[in-house]
């Protein structure tokens, strides 16, 4: 937008020259979004280590003399993915699991550097295929300024539906006999919040990106509704490509990690095919 790619209105408005007008840069915004629900167990957690400066301490030498312990393991421990409708054909929900909570944060640090004072663990999950669509926008001709980031979560029936259905089932995860067992109570959000419209209120309050934004220059074959081509050539311009995940069509159903990945090396390769 910058550079004078996108839509004309916002670019005129801001006395840039329009270099190729395309009302699809910046929109289509996409994201994976995300809550937790944190649980107080009867049994010690990562939180028990964790916490302590000592604690810190033995967990940092394992690490740099074993590579192995806390610090060795991903920030979720197990997760997996699931349908909230029997119906679908593919999952639409990921699951988290995290054997540590985070909910009292020491002034001065950053909450997921200071565990709870508690033995305490998360289950959390994300929607995979949100229907909901923002955008992304510049607030002026200056590269320094920050962006107009317009994430719309929840803006459609569909989205709030099948969240909703997620988050009982996360309730009922908890409820299984094996988890019962080691769960001492329902920390956040508690079980004060029971009905439909509680829980609806809670997860448009508390849910977060995952950091998953896609489709900004969404890639297809008609320049109206697309940025890039096929070949990842941005519509009516030569010699100007985007790699990245902002060229995906829709975003994908689990992290989107190796997908930018895949895309980087796609991209490398069209780039060769057209210059050897």
């Amino acid at each position: 937008q910058l550079s004078g790619i996108g839509p004309a209105a916002l670019l005129k408005g801001l006395g840039i020259p329009v270099v190729q007008a395309n009302e699809n840069v910046g929109a289509n915004l996409q994201d994976h979004v995300g809550i937790n629900y944190t649980f107080k167990g009867k049994l010690p957690t990562l939180n028990q280590i964790l916490r302590p400066w000592w604690g810190k301490l033995l967990v940092g030498m394992q690490y740099i003399l074993t590579r192995s312990g806390p610090l060795s393991l991903s920030m979720n421990h197990g997760g997996g993915f699931f349908r909230t409708d029997p119906a679908f054909l593919r999952p639409n929900m990921q699951l988290y699991f995290q054997a540590f909570s985070t909910l009292i944060p020491k002034n001065g640090e950053r909450p997921i550097l200071t565990p709870d004072p508690w033995p305490g663990f998360s289950i959390g999950l994300s929607n995979c295929r949100p229907s909901s669509r923002g955008e992304i926008m510049i607030r002026s001709r200056n590269p320094l300024d920050y962006p107009k980031i317009v994430a719309n979560a929840y803006s459609t029936n569909a989205d709030v539906d099948e969240m909703l259905a997620a988050v009982k089932f996360v309730r009922k995860i908890a409820s299984m006999p094996a988890m019962a067992e080691i769960i001492a109570e329902e920390v956040l959000p508690g079980p004060s919040i029971r009905s439909d419209a509680d829980m609806i209120s809670d997860f448009r309050k508390r849910s977060g990106t995952v950091y998953h934004p896609v489709s900004t220059c969404r890639m297809g074959p008609d320049p109206s509704r697309s940025v890039v081509d096929p070949r990842l050539k941005v519509h009516g311009l030569e010699g100007l490509r985007v790699i990245d995940a902002s060229i995906f069509p829709d975003n994908i159903t689990g992290n989107t990690n190796a997908a930018s990945v895949m895309t980087g090396w796609k991209g490398a390769e069209l780039v060769l095919e057209d210059h050897t």
